[in-house]
């Protein structure tokens, strides 16, 4: 259980305060301000930016060191919103990113310990093979036994054993992933958060890096940071940054730094909800369950479904499958080809589109790549009643898509609740960006036939300024307090099985127990 940051500005639940949720996601990233006051909170975007991949050393890679000049620029906006609210600046600072990525810095004698060469992202194609190379010192159904994660072909451990700069590292050096590396740059130390840490396929089920992995990978233990919890108290923003910025020594709270990890917790599910099932939906759906342990059986791993460390020890049991990434490929197709799109009219006009004529399998590997999407997706509708022989207009294809997706659902969530041995439950949460398509969201509760629940869309940065707000102490550190703090933030929409679209409610007044 994470502990409270001593002597802090929040130290009273009844003063308002304000902290920094650092968000960076694969496409762009923020910083939001969170102002906590009267029990809820309150976002407030201080700075967006663009997060671009770049070609450097022959690796598709991360641009570390323009994100970090717009980090320092958006905790200086930050703390001067705080101000013009009359609060007294920044009382803490989160960070979180996606998974699996990481950096190396140097010993700490040389210069504190800069950055050796880049990030290489994820997409990079240094990959390939490579998790067919460990099985073969350490085989999958072992691996999935060890680690409870997916295998998949970017995983942290895999990137690792394909990386020809560990053998060169100077002594004393330290992997840190993303939100870590950040962290690092923040406050001078080196720790590995949990909820990171277990997606890269290194961390056992035991809490603690697995040797037999690491040596499969031929990666030195050492090499590894000592592992913070959420809730911890990672330091202080160094001196000269301060300065710099203006804006203090300020606590950094070790969060969620898992993105998922923050946006599960800003699920805003009432206390004794159980199963908690979710779908953090964006680009790409991440659906499942929070459970107290692993679900780490063989047919589990044969099912495609990953065990990720969450807040306060709980596991997101989940499968990643394809979300709004088919429609946003496909309108970039339909713009290419010169029509003028906007979202909204076409959602629009695919839920007034007839009903079931067809079918893709979004999980299909042919839909992961990008271009042309709109045509990949005509040509595999298989067709379920009509004369046409595929989706022939834009709102028709959009339609195939989320019928497809929500059928996903619900075979995915039937399948989650079967290997965990638990029923189904009575409502899904659906956070992120896309709990505000209502269309997809009502297509859900139809095929699911049970209630959805959409909303908060900036889960993440909620589950980011809530977590802060309890390391402060001004949230209970009961389980349901930080889940309690949301529903009284946000408004959320709830879709009941019935063919009609969602009845818009407050989050304040709701009852989702």
């Amino acid at each position: 259980m994470s502990t409270a940051l001593e002597s802090t500005p929040a130290g009273d639940a009844e003063r308002p305060f304000a902290v920094a949720a650092v968000d960076l996601g694969a496409t762009s990233g923020r910083v939001m301000l969170g102002v906590v006051a009267e029990g809820r909170i309150e976002l407030v975007p201080a700075h967006r930016f663009e997060n671009l991949l770049v070609e450097r050393e022959g690796h598709l890679s991360w641009d570390i060191d323009a994100l970090w000049a717009e980090i320092r620029q958006g905790l200086a906006d930050a703390h001067d919103l705080a101000l013009v609210r009359g609060l007294p600046g920044l009382a803490s600072i989160g960070v979180d990113s996606w998974a699996v990525d990481y950096g190396f810095v140097g010993p700490e004698e040389a210069d504190g310990g800069e950055r050796i060469g880049e990030v290489i992202a994820y997409r990079d194609s240094r990959t390939d093979g490579v998790a067919d190379r460990i099985a073969e010192h350490v085989g999958r159904a072992r691996q999935f036994a060890l680690t409870g994660i997916a295998q998949q072909p970017f995983n942290t451990l895999y990137q690792l054993a394909a990386d020809d700069r560990v053998a060169d590292l100077p002594p004393g050096s330290t992997l840190l992933m993303v939100p870590d590396l950040i962290g690092h740059l923040l406050t001078g130390a080196r720790r590995s958060e949990r909820t990171n840490a277990s997606s890269t396929g290194m961390l056992g089920l035991d809490g603690d890096w697995d040797t037999e992995l690491l040596a499969a990978a031929g990666i030195d233990r050492g090499l590894l940071a000592p592992l913070i919890t959420p809730g911890e108290r990672l330091g202080t923003v160094r001196p000269a940054l301060a300065r710099e910025l203006g804006i203090g020594e300020v606590p950094v709270v070790a969060i969620g730094s898992h993105d998922t990890a923050s946006a599960v917790l800003a699920v805003p599910a009432a206390s004794g909800t159980s199963p908690l099932a979710y779908i953090s939906s964006g680009t790409w759906s991440l659906i499942g369950l929070e459970l107290p342990g692993a679900v780490a059986s063989e047919e589990a791993r044969r099912a495609g479904f990953t065990n990720e460390g969450g807040v306060d020890g709980t596991v997101r049991f989940l499968k990643n499958v394809s979300g709004m990434w088919l429609v946003s490929e496909s309108i970039r197709q339909w713009e290419e080809d010169g029509a003028q799109v906007v979202l909204e009219d076409l959602l629009d006009a695919a839920a007034q589109s007839p009903a079931n004529r067809f079918r893709i399998d979004p999980t299909d590997e042919q839909f992961l790549a990008p271009g042309r999407m709109a045509d990949r997706v005509c040509a595999a509708a298989r067709r379920l009643d009509g004369d046409d022989p595929f989706p022939r207009t834009p709102a028709a294809v959009v339609r195939c898509i989320l019928e497809s997706l929500a059928e996903t659902y619900r075979e995915e969530l039937r399948t989650a609740c079967r290997l965990a041995q638990v029923p189904l439950p009575e409502r899904l949460h659906v956070v992120g960006g896309g709990s505000r398509n209502a269309l997809l969201n009502q297509l859900t509760a139809d095929a699911l036939g049970i209630e959805v629940i959409a909303g908060p869309m900036e889960a993440t940065a909620l589950g980011n300024v809530a977590l802060q707000s309890r390391a402060l102490g001004a949230v209970p550190q009961e389980p349901d307090a930080i889940r309690a703090l949301v529903r009284e933030s946000v408004e959320l929409e709830r879709f009941r099985p019935s063919g009609r679209l969602g009845l818009r409610l407050a989050g304040r007044s709701a009852e989702l127990g």
